[in-house]
């Protein structure tokens, strides 16, 4: 199926490849064209708002790895200059309940700081384990008692005055040496037994955020009832909005990844990635961004090995991530804002829940340093005060910024990234909220053409369900940007692309009685 002009036209999938009739001329001035776009201001719309931000944070796995001194943990959640400000903390269900003790004196601090903490199992205790085709599982008549031990670390960590936020049910169920479990398992598990834990019941946390392992369970309506969180990891691949999770209204926390572990924490060009994966963390719709171990030469904070500085220290990791977690809250939204914002330049844009506040991160990956503009939409915003972090910048406070014509111009130090952080006034456009769309309207993207990602606009006059697919030229499908219902107002999605090859595509929006498509080019 495809659509021509501003109508839908059914037949052979290769007629498309009609709609441009030079293609190699047209992409020839496509790129030139991509290229004065790229260096266009990038618009920030205040009113178009997306995924609830959580939080960010790391674990602190124990005995694994030796507890947090005081001093580490008034670093890592405090948010002060030179903290880290996280607000998530990931500990471990040991399947000795003799060991749990271990985790109240950090965990308790965390939580009077105001920090949630999430528990994951990495094995069941031996009793309910048996090994097949050497494996280890859970027995599949044990399933009840397994619930229950998990249930029974949250209670035993409440008692200690450390209530915790939610349960996984299984780390990485799908790779490694720990216990293992099918999708059908998981599914048994979680439509028959999740009930009997007291607290969020996250899973899969598959480690590659494998949808064959979550997907049977958004699918499954006694299943799904039960899921509160899906949580994934990111090695080798899963970074991807999930709209499925986003249509059943789940949330979708990043609870594992780490990087650079043959060197140390310092080395720029490892820090300065892990900007860049978060920033395209928070692209994909994830409500939460979790670290690996918080306190390593690879981490946040130093062990004081492998000459990543004195123990203790805030690494170069750890004050990228800062620029994230210090600066966006807990209860921050994700607002409409290009991933790229030009070429070799990232970035994304939230504002608090009373938009009160709105904070700006920009990812400069190259060595020069590049003039960026951003042009506020639907609001004004007085200025901005800019934090940054370099290879000699540890999340560094410059002068503030004025807005100007509801424009904000800065220059962006090489290899850096930047934090901007308003203060004064922040006023919001209500007008055009008040009265509603008044038919369905689907946008050109913008920019077009582009590079890697680029915005898509809708309207909707009612609540509605709402199909958003984006096709290549001959027809396939490569990837689904809404499947779910959307209130009355303007909304707006970002088409990753990164993925893909340059070409022209299409995409389909389609309600119940409306259906249009448009045609864009991505250029790589």
């Amino acid at each position: 199926m495809f659509m021509k002009g501003n109508r839908m036209k059914t037949g052979n999938p290769s007629n498309a490849v009609r709609l441009i009739r030079e293609p190699l001329l047209f992409l020839f001035l496509s790129l030139i064209l991509t290229t004065h776009i790229l260096a266009q201001n990038a618009a920030i719309d205040l009113n178009v708002t997306h995924q609830r931000i959580r939080g960010f944070g790391a674990a602190n796995i124990l005995p694994w790895r030796p507890d947090m001194t005081d001093s580490e943990i008034e670093t890592a959640f405090g948010t002060e200059e030179g903290q880290l400000g996280f607000t998530i903390l990931r500990l471990m269900i040991e399947p000795n309940r003799n060991n749990w003790n271990l985790n109240v004196r950090t965990a308790r601090k965390a939580h009077d700081m105001g920090v949630l903490l999430f528990a994951s199992p990495w094995n069941a205790p031996s009793d309910i384990l048996e090994t097949v085709d050497g494996l280890r599982r859970v027995r599949h008549d044990r399933y009840e008692d397994y619930a229950y031990h998990l249930d029974d670390f949250r209670i035993f960590m409440e008692d200690q005055g450390v209530p915790i936020y939610a349960i996984s049910v299984q780390n990485e169920p799908d790779y490694g040496d720990w216990t293992r479990w099918t999708a059908d398992e998981m599914l048994t598990f979680m439509r028959d037994y999740a009930p009997i834990i007291g607290t969020r019941v996250m899973a899969p946390e598959s480690f590659q955020f494998r949808r064959e392992m979550s997907d049977p369970i958004l699918n499954d309506s006694l299943a799904c009832a039960n899921l509160d969180i899906v949580g994934g990891h990111i090695y080798g691949g899963g970074l991807r909005s999930y709209p499925l999770a986003e249509s059943k209204e789940k949330e979708v926390w990043m609870t594992e990844h780490l990087s650079g572990e043959n060197s140390h924490s310092n080395v720029w060009s490892w820090a300065i990635q892990v900007g860049t994966e978060i920033n395209s963390v928070m692209h994909a719709g994830m409500n939460a961004y979790v670290w690996w171990y918080i306190v390593r030469y690879y981490g946040p904070i130093s062990d004081g090995t492998n000459d990543s500085g004195r123990k203790g220290e805030v690494t170069k990791k750890g004050y990228v991530m800062s620029q994230f977690s210090r600066f966006i809250r807990p209860g921050y939204y994700r607002i409409e804002c290009p991933r790229l914002l030009q070429r070799s330049v990232w970035g994304s844009a939230y504002k608090d829940s009373t938009s009160s506040r709105v904070v700006i991160v920009a990812i400069n990956t190259v060595s020069e340093p590049k003039k960026q503009s951003f042009v506020f939409l639907n609001g004004h915003v007085e200025k901005f005060t800019p934090h940054v972090t370099s290879q000699t910048k540890d999340c560094s406070r410059e002068n503030d910024i004025i807005v100007s014509n509801d424009s904000l111009h800065v220059m962006l130090d090489g290899n850096s990234i930047t934090t901007f952080v308003s203060s004064g006034d922040v006023i919001l456009s209500v007008e055009r909220a008040a009265t509603g769309p008044a038919s369905y309207q689907l946008s050109q993207n913008h920019p077009n053409p582009f590079n890697a990602s680029t915005r898509i606009q809708f309207e909707t006059p009612e609540r509605t369900f709402v199909s958003l697919k984006v096709y290549n030229i001959l027809g396939h499908e490569v990837d689904e940007l809404a499947g779910k219902e959307f209130s009355a107002g303007t909304h707006s999605v970002t088409f990753d692309a990164s993925h893909l090859s340059s070409g022209i595509y299409f995409y389909a929006f389609k309600t119940k009685d409306y259906t249009q498509t448009q045609k864009m080019f991505l250029i790589r």
